[in-house]
């Protein structure tokens, strides 16, 4: 089995060899992927599925845009918009253009690149269906000039702050925000979340969904390194602890 399944709320966190769970959050570990995997999949899936699929119902011939493809999130969104049928972009920075090419989509280097010049080029300024998010601040300002004028959908997993409205609003688009961990804090939708693990299983069963883990193992013994390769943004994938 595998899930999100605490360490927000009064729920009991995963470093340890035992945990409590409630049995609706979880659903069967898919074949194709290791136990490590597993545990890297939960909070990426789920955030990037209720983005791109419960909030902006990616289908078949759209174009999506993620920003942050690299990222935990953003591999994996990348991976269910192609599933859905999408064609997928990414912004990223110049180290991360080769995973984000390589998980297939185009990639986009957002410190040389303006939004207006990748909007033009990639869809000859019309803008993208969907834009996803990842990384708030001002690219959530920057998504809502990247988006199609009157049916584009912009979805944030980092929609808190000040943001000026205007650019979305003269587009006549959308917005949707996205809390993962709603269901844990207040114990709604649960039963959706390992719906959603269920449904991402069965993708990864087919191949077509795997998270990129870092190579580096980490402990109970070593886990404020791990916590500190997070907080630096040095990793090169996932990270994931192992416990023995």
């Amino acid at each position: 089995m595998y899930g999100l399944t605490g360490g927000v709320g009064d729920l009991q966190g995963s470093l340890a060899e035992y945990a409590a769970v409630d049995a609706r959050l979880l659903a069967r570990k898919p074949e194709p992927l290791s136990l490590r995997e597993a545990a890297a999949l939960p909070l990426a899936v789920i955030t990037a599925w209720e983005a791109l699929v419960d909030r902006a119902r990616v289908t078949t011939g759209q174009q999506v845009l993620v920003h942050g493809g690299a990222g935990g999130v953003g591999q994996v969104a990348i991976q269910i918009a192609r599933a859905r049928g999408a064609q997928v972009f990414a912004t990223g920075s110049p180290r991360s253009l080769t995973t984000i090419a390589r998980l297939g989509a185009t990639p986009i280097d957002y410190t040389t690149t303006p939004v207006e010049d990748y909007v033009a080029e990639h869809t000859d300024g019309e803008g993208f269906d969907v834009v996803f998010d990842t990384i708030g601040g001002t690219t959530l300002d920057l998504s809502f000039s990247a988006v199609r004028t009157y049916t584009g959908h912009v979805v944030s997993a980092l929609g808190w702050g000040t943001h000026s409205l205007a650019p979305l609003s003269f587009r006549g688009a959308s917005y949707s925000g996205v809390f993962t961990l709603m269901p844990m804090l207040t114990g709604r939708g649960r039963e959706h979340h390992g719906k959603i693990l269920r449904e991402a299983g069965a993708l990864a069963d087919a191949q077509a969904l795997r998270p990129l883990l870092d190579p580096r193992r980490f402990t109970l013994a070593t886990v404020d390194d791990a916590h500190a390769v997070v907080e630096n943004g040095t990793s090169n994938g996932k990270i994931v602890v192992d416990v023995e």
